[in-house]
């Protein structure tokens, strides 16, 4: 699992399920990590690795951006280790 996910039409945006409420339902710091983030993000190709990168990006601009939430890069950075079972038996994250 990451903080971010693709959509159907390949579109990069948070996991707001995941995230604490205060990041994922609040729409003036989602702007601003959009604006810090745009020119580094776009255009990048969509693979696993891309997708870590894109990832650890998201992660380092939330903590600089709440730099007084002791323990956040811990937080967001502990999704990698969630999984799920599909509905076809695979386990994705």
């Amino acid at each position: 699992m990451r903080a971010i996910v693709r959509t159907a039409d390949g579109i990069i945006e948070l996991n707001y399920i995941w995230l604490p409420t205060w990041i994922g339902m609040n729409a003036k710091l989602k702007k601003e990590l959009e604006d810090r983030l745009k020119g580094k993000i776009e255009g990048m190709p969509i693979t696993e690795a891309t997708m870590d990168d894109m990832n650890d990006m998201v992660i380092d601009e939330l903590v600089a951006i709440n730099p007084a939430v002791d323990g956040l890069r811990d937080y967001l950075d502990g999704l990698k280790y969630v999984r799920y079972a599909t509905s076809n038996g695979t386990s994705e994250g």
